[in-house]
């Protein structure tokens, strides 16, 4: 069975991450890196949901690909 309750809040710190990015339109207040950061942050985040939907215990790990593997 998935567990929504995790899942939901994954979701709402993506979406935070995401809002912080629309933010960071200024190229000279704000390094590509940061704004790479918060992407994959926001997609670590999304896909760990995705797996916490599934049913399934994501890794502890900053890997997207190690975490798509559990997909």
């Amino acid at each position: 069975m998935g567990d929504p309750k995790c899942a939901k809040v994954l979701l709402e710190a993506a979406e935070r991450d995401l809002s912080a990015l629309r933010g960071m339109t200024d190229e000279e207040v704000f390094a590509d890196e940061i704004a790479g950061f918060l992407a994959q942050q926001a997609t670590e985040k999304l896909v760990k949901a995705w797996i916490a939907l599934l049913g399934e215990t994501y890794p502890i790990t900053h890997d997207i690909a190690q975490l798509l593997e559990v997909c």
